[in-house]
This record gives structure tokens, sequence and C-alpha cells, in this order.
């Protein structure tokens, strides 16, 4: 009876002893999973407020357009082009007025009833519909080839300012006036209120998209101006 006792007594003890592992082992494994997961909450709470910490620049840079345009060489001759031959075309109606008025005081000269007066006043009257006809066929001429440059070069801006912008990692250009306000002139007062960038501080890259449009292109004094071509932006 008495082995009988102790065996079973260290049996349940055995049990009992297999059971307080099981238990002591399921605490550790807890205490261990717990403390995993308190040190893996603690680093990323500590990377969230280091990265919060850590200064990471500024991705945000601002461009003058109008100044870019002012300064363009390439454009600027394009403009020139067009200036000049509007000039010329100037003449050559002042030249076509100064005929026809001309003509209009032979006219007056004239017999209304007579053949010569009817042909020249004929004359006169088809030689105005042309000159208006012409200058109105040469300003749509005109605003054409000037928004046909703007259209080139503008595209050439963007192209240098997504190569720079992609280069320095910078995610936002913003179009910035650079001009002091004049308070002596109105109009210089309202653009400089209605300006988009107010403040900037050392985010300016007017300087260097506008050496990258300017390269390797001549001063405006050594292009040969004859037969020049609509402005055209560089092949990459």
């Amino acid at each position: 009876m008495r082995l009988m006792v102790q065996g079973r007594f260290r049996l349940q003890q055995g049990v009992l002893n297999v059971r307080n592992s099981l238990l002591f082992a399921t605490i550790v494994a807890g205490v261990l999973i717990g403390a995993g997961l308190l040190i893996e909450s603690g680093a990323n709470a500590q990377g969230q407020a280091g990265a919060a910490r850590a200064p990471s620049g500024t991705n945000v840079a601002v461009v003058d357009v109008g100044f870019i345009f002012k300064n363009a060489t390439r454009f600027k001759q394009s403009m020139d082009d067009i200036k000049n031959d509007d000039e010329r075309f100037k003449q050559e109606m002042t030249a076509k007025q100064e005929a026809m008025q001309a003509d209009m005081q032979n006219l007056q000269k004239m017999g209304k009833a007579s053949t010569e007066y009817k042909i020249l006043e004929e004359r006169i009257a088809g030689d105005q519909t042309k000159l208006r006809l012409d200058m109105a066929r040469k300003q749509k001429e005109r605003i054409e080839q000037e928004a046909k440059i703007y259209f080139n070069a503008y595209r050439e801006l963007e192209e240098h300012i997504n190569k720079f912008a992609t280069t320095y990692g910078i995610d936002l250009v913003l179009r910035f006036n650079a001009e002091e306000m004049d308070p002596s002139q109105p109009e210089s007062v309202l653009n400089g209120i209605n300006r988009f960038v107010v403040y900037q501080r050392d985010l300016n890259i007017t300087g260097h998209i506008l050496d990258q449009m300017n390269r390797n292109t001549p001063p405006i004094q050594q292009v040969d101006r004859t037969n020049r071509q609509p402005f055209q932006p560089p092949r990459q």
C-alpha cells in the first residue's frame, strides 16, 4: 500500500512538475514575446521620432520665368527677327499708303465723268482693299509666330527644369518674380502684390536654368540674321 501511495505521489508530483514546466515555459515565452513587442514598438517610436527630428532639407525651388525670357539668347533672337520683319512690312505699307495718297490727289484733279477718273478710282479702291487684307494677314502671322516662339521656349524651359529637379531631388518648382516693386509705377506695385511666392530664401534656380538654355548659343551680335528659322529648342 505504501508503495502504491508513494508511486501515485511520485506520478502526481511528476505530472505536477511537467505542468509547472509547461506553465513556466509559457510564461517565459509570453514575457519574451511581450518584451520583443515592446522593444520593436520602442524602436519604431524612436525611429519615427528621429525621422521627425531629422532635418530633411527642402524639396521646393523657384524660377523667374520672366527673367529667363528676357535673357534667353535664342528666344530674344527669334523675337528680334519678328520685330525686324514687322518693321520692313510697316515700311512697305507706308510706301503703298503714300502712293495711294498721291493717286487720290490726282483723282481730285480729274473730271468725275472722265474714263481716266473711273479707272483710277477703281484702282485706288482695289489698292485700299488689298492693303487692309495684307495688314490683317500680317498681324495674324505675327501673332502665330510669337505664340510658336513662346511655346517652344517654354517647352525647353520645362525640360531643363525637369532635368534639374530630377537630378537634385526637387519635387516642386514654383514660378517666381524677383523684380522689385517700383512705388512710382502702379502696374509694378500690382504685380508685386499678386506674386504667388511671397518669400523664398536661397531657392532660386533661375540662373542654373538660364545657363542651360544659353549653352552653346552664340551671342546676338555674332548671329547671321538672314533667312533665320523660328525658334526651335536644341536637341537633347
